[in-house]
């Protein structure tokens, strides 16, 4: 049974009922039903088949060729041959130097500008500090009437606070508002800070680098990047300005 289910020229599996193979197109011989169908009305009257004797070997009849079917075969033409007298000259194709990726082009060392504009913003901020408590001072001076020395001896508790509140108004106010102390502007340095709250915090540490500018100087030269007092008490950062793009 096995055997009358396979095309004979391809191989492909067919149904029992099939004519033709759906592969190749091999016409079929319609085999006998082992038995009728369901509803088939025919197979009443139909004869049984004879039995093949064992005796009597079956015909078996060789396909010497493949059947193709309705498949049409294409000529393919054959490649032509060298000629074995004639020599190819191929020339070799120039080799071209690709630059190494890791190398990049030599830029010339960037020179290190932040060390100076914090020097000079602190020490400037100290001056203008000196003169706003100097000023401070004779007007204390002035409305009591009397010597310095003597004012400062009899009043200094409640001219230190004074002097602490307006010194660090002057650092606090501008700071808070726009991020830069009164002299960041002009030496092109802002601090890295979006939080008011945070910058409030460096306003009082940036206050008390000010005014201990020879400890806040020692830090700078100190430090890799110059990192003034305020900034390591803080942790936050003074970045210069980017310059505004040309359009």
């Amino acid at each position: 049974m096995a055997n009358r289910t396979l095309c004979p020229s391809c191989h492909h599996r067919i149904s029992p009922l099939a004519l033709e193979c759906p592969v190749c197109g091999l016409t079929l011989e319609r085999r006998q039903l082992p038995r009728p169908l369901i509803f088939q009305a025919s197979a009443i009257q139909a004869k049984a088949p004879t039995p093949i004797k064992a005796s009597a070997p079956s015909p078996r009849v060789a396909i010497s060729t493949p059947a193709l079917g309705r498949v049409t075969p294409i000529a393919l033409p054959e490649p032509a041959q060298p000629d074995p007298g004639l020599t190819l000259r191929v020339s070799p194709a120039p080799i071209v130097s690709l630059p190494d990726e890791g190398a990049g082009p030599s830029l010339p060392p960037e020179p290190d500008d932040s060390f100076w504009p914090l020097v000079m913003l602190e020490f400037s901020e100290a001056l203008c500090l000196l003169g706003i408590n100097g000023i401070l001072a004779l007007l204390a001076t002035w409305l009591v009437g009397i010597s310095i020395t003597r004012t400062y001896s009899e009043f200094w508790p409640f001219l230190v606070p004074v002097h602490a509140a307006i010194s660090w108004a002057f650092e606090m106010v501008p700071l808070t508002l726009v991020g830069q102390s009164p002299l960041m502007g002009a030496q092109g340095l802002l601090l890295d800070a979006s939080q008011p709250e945070r910058r409030i915090a460096f306003s009082l540490m940036h206050l008390c680098s000010v005014l201990l500018f020879p400890v806040s100087f020692f830090c700078m030269v100190l430090t890799p990047s110059h990192r003034t007092l305020a900034e390591i008490l803080s942790g936050q950062e003074i970045l210069l300005r980017p310059e505004p793009l040309l359009r």
